[in-house]
């Protein structure tokens, strides 16, 4: 789907399902100690977090890495990636091992695309050279997406010589060696887009051809070599965002659309569908790094309005109210708000409530502070909002049992 035009703002229709109580939440951590930086790769591999090269703020390009730890929330620097320094490189993890590579060797766009590739031992904090990516061209790209699946690796478009490439590549660690798979379905190519890996599958979302930006989804199938598009993105077309999985969930967020963004949402490739999750509360940006560990993600660097980051958050499970629901009040009160995304004035429709005067509608910011209280809801209700964000809709019996949903206001 063609995407808006680069710097321009798009008008765009959100389709959400609502949330019940519990929420992601995030919560800042120990930043990168050294090197405030932006189009630098980050990856895990055994309980750990990686994060290296890419621009610093003076636009200095790099190729040192650390490594995070979540049990004592601190950073430490590993061996740095051999070969020169670089920005927009492509990486993913295939077993025990990380690899990492391509990319540009320059500030600008007339820097020199590279074409070789590194495997990286964290036992060993260790570098290997590996087979060079081995385009038709013969040359590397930068800015493309990349990620892995079922042992092998992938990588996806990107740029070269001035020009968005649609080729797409498989590196297969056993032979040691890149092939050719089928082309991104766009004749004029895609970089600066987002990939991830969901039930023996890859996916691509977002990115920019030589006119437009995107918010399209597209799904690559290694056994049959085929590209299937899906559910658009539901956010504003973009570039450089940021993806990872949860859990078999994918979460993408964060890139720009001619300004900064902070949004997120989740897809689900089982049912083809995207819902809302939350605004980033780090700084909105572009070109940021993330990868998880576990039950939760873990988002750093990039650039944003105040400058090139080096902060860390984490992105994690919370339930910020106690449902007490019993069998009877669900099966009578399934409780949903259309729409749940609204404008500071706006109408919800509530559906699910009895009219009964035991009935209470309660209504809290993300921080979990009662702002009103409705008594005895009808089925439309006027909201008005002094700032724009998330909040909770509580729908509660006798002070006994209680429904949530979440909204979004802007």
């Amino acid at each position: 789907m063609r995407g808006m035009k680069k710097f321009l703002v798009t008008v765009f229709f959100f389709s959400i399902v609502g949330s019940v109580s519990a929420e992601w939440i995030w919560t800042k951590k120990a930043s990168l100690p050294y090197g405030k930086r932006d189009r630098a790769v980050g990856f895990s591999i055994g309980g750990f977090g990686f994060i290296g090269t890419g621009m610093d703020s003076v636009n200095m390009v790099l190729n040192d890495f650390w490594k995070y730890d979540t049990l004592t929330n601190s950073w430490s620097q590993v061996a740095s990636l051999p070969g020169m320094p670089r920005r927009d490189a492509a990486s993913f993890v295939i077993g025990n091992f990380a690899y990492v590579g391509i990319g540009i060797a320059d500030s600008s766009s007339f820097g020199n695309t590279l074409n070789d590739f590194y495997r990286y031992d964290p036992v060993n904090n260790h570098w290997d050279s590996i087979a060079h990516f081995q385009s038709v061209s013969g040359f590397g790209v930068y800015k493309a997406a990349s990620t892995a699946v079922n042992g092998k690796g992938y990588v996806f478009g990107g740029r070269d010589f001035g020009y968005n490439s649609y080729e797409c590549y498989c590196y297969d660690p056993v032979a040691n060696s890149w092939s050719a798979i089928a082309n991104f379905p766009w004749f004029d190519g895609r970089s600066g887009g987002v990939a991830f890996a969901m039930n023996s599958k890859c996916y691509i979302c977002c990115g920019e051809d030589e006119n437009y930006y995107y918010n399209d989804l597209w799904e690559f199938d290694p056994a049959l070599n085929t590209w299937t598009q899906k559910e658009n993105f539901p956010g504003t077309s973009r570039i450089a965002p940021v993806a990872f999985t949860i859990n078999n969930t994918a979460f993408v967020g964060t890139g720009t659309d001619g300004g900064y963004k902070r949004d997120f949402w989740s897809y689900d490739a089982n049912s083809n569908s995207w819902n809302y999750v939350n605004m980033f509360d780090g700084d909105a940006r572009r070109s940021a790094v993330a990868f998880s560990i576990g039950n939760s993600a873990y988002l750093s660097c990039g650039k944003a309005a105040t400058g090139t980051k080096k902060d860390l958050w984490r992105m994690t499970w919370h339930q910020p109210f106690a449902e007490n629901v019993d069998a009877e009040f669900y099966s009578l009160n399934n409780f949903s708000v259309y729409p749940n995304v609204i404008s500071r004035g706006g109408e919800i429709h509530l559906t699910g409530i009895s009219n009964h005067q035991d009935e209470i509608l309660e209504v809290y910011d993300i921080k979990g502070k009662l702002l009103t209280t409705i008594s005895s809801p009808k089925e439309i209700v006027q909201l008005n909002f002094t700032s724009s964000g998330e909040y909770f809709l509580r729908l509660k019996k006798s002070s006994t049992y209680s429904l949530t949903q979440k909204i979004l206001v802007w």
